[in-house]
């Protein structure tokens, strides 16, 4: 169980199913109708699940590894590395991951054939390790390498099939007049993911700004105060709800009912978090308006079920 803990397990399974919801729904209701050999083999992308996960799981660790000092002092009771698991065993565990993670990359790249495909699995793993040893520690440049990284779990989907359909040249030709009925949605909920991330990272860090600002994390609240970080976490916030709203009145003109309907509860959740940020005062507070940031999140990506609607 604490290793389940060590490695974010929810996170994870939210990354597992967007990436599942990306194919199935996103990609699949389109492609399908070119046939079957116009999706991504199963095979191919639960190789590229497992790489991803690993990666993911492996940026946890060496951010744990990395922020041992900071979290004793902003969550002590929550710090599992030199209590329940060793320095040397979570060592051990960031490069056994990683190591997987790259093998799997590289049989991806051979099975796509594109050695870019494979590199920019890799440079996942690099901006997470420069994100816990530098980027985190400078002024919102962390905040956005971790939105970055959230929202790549769409779009790396979208890259394997891209590269798949590279390969076999008349049915790219026929599947790429229907790209724009793909990118359309999955960048949506790309950006849609990127700045829930944002807002929650900058959330995150108004909890921690007690040992950030301790151990020289210049993280925006200990810049520029808890105040100008809570509106700047609300202005995303409405943000969002603005372009929600305005993505239902589009779909709502189009005859698209049902999905618009579906983002009704990501449009609640987010509403709801704005609230509770704007009336956070305490920690805890703040936590609570991270969880419900996170739920906002995770409808979005539920709502991804009824885009074939």
């Amino acid at each position: 169980m604490k290793y389940l803990r060590f490695f974010r397990w929810p996170n994870l399974l939210v990354i597992i199913f967007t990436m599942l919801f990306v194919r199935n729904f996103i990609i699949g209701s389109v492609l399908r109708e070119l046939g079957p050999k116009a999706l991504l083999p199963y095979h191919t992308f639960l190789l590229l699940v497992v790489s991803f996960v690993l990666i993911a799981a492996g940026g946890y660790v060496i951010n744990d590894l990395s922020d041992t000092d900071v979290d004793s002092r902003n969550k002590p009771d929550k710090m599992l590395i030199g209590s329940a698991i060793s320095f040397k065993m979570a060592n051990y565990l960031y490069l056994l991951m990683n190591g997987a993670a790259f093998a799997l990359a590289i049989w991806l790249s051979y099975d796509l054939q594109s050695w870019r495909f494979g590199l920019i699995m890799v440079m996942m793993i690099g901006l997470l390790w420069f994100y816990s040893k530098r980027y985190k520690r400078m002024l919102l440049v962390g905040n956005v390498v971790v939105a970055v990284a959230s929202s790549m779990a769409l779009l790396i989907v979208w890259l394997a099939q891209f590269f798949y359909l590279a390969t076999k040249t008349s049915l790219f030709v026929e599947a790429s007049l229907k790209f724009p009925l793909i990118l359309e949605p999955l960048l949506a909920f790309t950006f849609f993911s990127f700045l829930t991330s944002l807002a929650r990272e900058i959330v995150k860090d108004i909890e921690d700004v007690e040992g950030d600002s301790r151990y020289g994390c210049r993280s925006l609240p200990v810049v520029a105060g808890i105040s100008v970080a809570r509106w700047a976490a609300q202005a995303i916030l409405l943000l969002i709800v603005f372009l929600l709203v305005g993505w239902q009145y589009h779909l709502i003109k189009e005859g698209r009912i049902v999905f618009a309907a579906s983002l009704i509860l990501a449009l609640i959740v987010t509403g709801i978090a704005v609230f509770q940020l704007a009336r956070a005062n305490q920690k805890q507070q703040y936590h609570l308006a991270s969880t419900w940031i996170k739920l906002a999140m995770v409808s979005g990506v539920a709502s991804m079920l009824f885009w074939p609607f």
